[in-house]
Order: C-alpha cells, then structure tokens, then sequence
C-alpha cells in the first residue's frame, strides 16, 4: 500500500496545482475584461481561426454565396442568450432565404450576402443590451438593412422588453415618442432633407406604437448606470431608403418617473 501512496499524492498535488493554475488565470482573464470559456480566455482581439472553433464566427462562402455571421465574445458568460441569438440567426437565414445555402441561386448579381454583426455589447450594472446589424443581399435594386437587439437581466438571464422597464408604459411611450419625433425632425434638418420631410412617415414610424421602439439598447452612463436608451429607426421607417438608418438616444430623465421601482436604481434621473 506504501508503494502506491506517493504516485497518488503526486496526482492529487498535480491536480490541485492545475486547478489553482486554472483559476488564477480565470482572474486573470476576468480582470482584462475577457471572457473565460472551455479553458480559454476570449477578447476582442482573439485570432480569428480561435473564434470560429468556438462558434463565435460562422462562415459559408461560394462563388454565389457569401454569409458572415460574428458573436460578441461577451456572450460566452451568458448561455441562454447566446442560444437565444442563434435561434435568432435560424429565423433570419429563412426569412432572408440563406437557410440553405447550398442552393444554387439564381440572380444577375452575385454573391448572395447575408452578414449578421452582433459586437455591439453594453453593459451597466446588471442590465445589457446586444445590438444586432443584418446586411442582406439578394440581387434586388438594393441591400435590405435591418436591426435586432437583445436587452436582458445578466444575473437571470431574462429578456426584457421596453415595457418591462415601466410601472406606466403608455405615458412613458408618449415622452419617449414626443422626443424621438423631434429629435429625427432635427436629424433630417441636419441632412437638409426637411424640403421633402413627410410627417405622415415621420409619425407612423416613430408614433407611439410599441412596435416603433422595439429596437433599443441601453446606453450606459458608467459600469453601474445608464444614461439613456438608444432607439434604432433603419431605412423605410421614418423615411427613404437613401436617408438611412436614425438612431435616437433619449435620456433617461424623459421617462424616469415611469419606471419602476425596480429599474430606478438603474438609471440616472
């Protein structure tokens, strides 16, 4: 029995070594602001072979065919978003028609392109926001662009919507409806395309509707608090194609009174 009672102290150092290794370098790799995954620290400037084992970059790409899809590496700490999001990708591969893309398309132009950026990661306090760009072609006059975001509670994991933010959400709509109205009247000045503003699009685009702010990230003031909520208006919603994409930040002393008690403590008044 003494014959063997070394060798298996040596193992069981040796594994004890290895996990105290493993989480100092987990510390450590938190600290930077890495993401620690399958014994590996992730960041934004991880190579880009390293990702795509990972699943962090999906790629298919032909002589017709040309899709890109990226996942902000911040997702790894968060399982059922990251399922949530590919989920999403599924839903946006059908509705654009890459969901089989070894289907030899037919078109004047080519490639196909369908590429899906999710980088853009926020966070403050326990609330975060994926903000998700979809660049989709498919030889028509023009690309389709459009957006999703992904806003949720980073202890539970839960999706939020607009309205879960607010003990009154319909006059916390209007506030924020009232500002985002004038703020895009002021953009399309900017632009000088306010000759040609249509009100009517203006207002069934950014009107208090609830499928008019579907679309929003938090922006955050410091790592504890946010400053607002960004609202993204992509081309045809508040007007034509050539003027693009609108992006309204409302602060957060519009709708604050509105807000719960709960999601108070999480914005500044």
């Amino acid at each position: 029995m003494k014959k063997y009672l070394i060798p298996l102290i040596i193992v069981v150092l040796s594994i004890l070594i290895l996990k105290a290794y493993v989480f100092v370098e987990q510390d450590k790799c938190l600290d930077s602001g890495g993401a620690w995954y399958k014994n590996l620290c992730i960041k934004s400037d991880s190579p880009e072979e390293e990702l795509k084992k990972i699943g962090l970059i999906e790629e298919f790409k032909t002589d017709k065919i040309d899709i890109r899809i990226t996942y902000n590496y911040k997702i790894l700490e968060y399982p059922e978003i990251y399922q949530k999001l590919k989920n999403r990708v599924i839903k946006i591969k059908k509705e654009t028609g890459f969901d089989d893309p070894q289907t030899d398309v037919e078109t004047v132009s080519y490639p196909w392109s369908l590429n899906i950026d999710m980088n853009n990661f926020t966070r403050a306090g326990d609330l975060a926001s994926i903000l998700g760009y979809v660049f989709s072609f498919t030889g028509g006059a023009h690309p389709n662009h459009m957006f999703f975001t992904v806003n949720f509670n980073t202890d539970t994991q839960e999706v939020l919507r607009l309205q879960d933010l607010f003990e009154n959400y319909e006059p916390a709509l209007d506030a924020i409806s009232a500002y985002a109205v004038d703020d895009i009247i002021r953009q399309k000045k900017d632009k000088k395309v306010d000759d040609n503003m249509d009100m009517k699009w203006v207002m069934e685009g950014a009107g208090p509707k609830g499928k008019n702010y579907s679309v929003f990230t938090f922006v955050p003031e410091n790592h504890q608090q946010i400053k607002a909520v960004k609202f993204i208006f992509p081309p045809y919603s508040v007007g034509p194609y050539y003027e693009g994409t609108y992006e309204v930040e409302v602060p957060s002393a519009v709708f604050y009174d509105h807000l719960t008690d709960r999601y108070k403590l999480n914005f500044i008044k």
